[in-house]
């Protein structure tokens, strides 16, 4: 089976979501999503509107889900760690062409770092 690219780009609603997934011990049905979203997060939405908000979350790989006794059940497809870790490669990437040094660079308005940046810079990456 083929890996399925993830798309890390998401909208300020679906990281709505998002946080509330990974911030759960368990999945969440679609009316514990409804409920956070309408009630926590003072959104008037409809289900239609959080049925696409997850769909394209599902479609970016981002959220999965699984047929329960009588409900579907939601979960972040990776921990917020992991999607983290991909938006800043993907980042990278797309703006500085994959290279560290080329974002460093732009980082420091191309002139040279100041000593503790780059000592802590040597202690990251020692610690890689």
């Amino acid at each position: 089976m083929a890996e399925r690219k993830v798309k890390y780009l998401i909208s300020e609603s679906e990281n709505m979501i998002m946080e509330y997934l990974w911030k759960q011990e368990e999945g969440r049905t679609f009316g514990d999503i409804t409920e956070y979203l309408n009630n926590t997060c003072q959104k008037e939405w409809k289900r239609q509107t959080i049925n696409t908000f997850i769909k394209r979350l599902t479609e970016k790989g981002l959220v999965v889900s699984q047929n329960s006794v009588k409900k579907r059940v939601y979960y972040p497809a990776m921990s917020y760690t992991e999607y983290k870790q991909g938006e800043a490669r993907e980042f990278l990437g797309e703006f500085y062409g994959g290279s560290m040094k080329t974002f460093l660079s732009a980082f420091s308005g191309g002139g040279k770092l100041d000593e503790d940046t780059a000592k802590e810079l040597r202690g990251i990456l020692e610690e890689m």
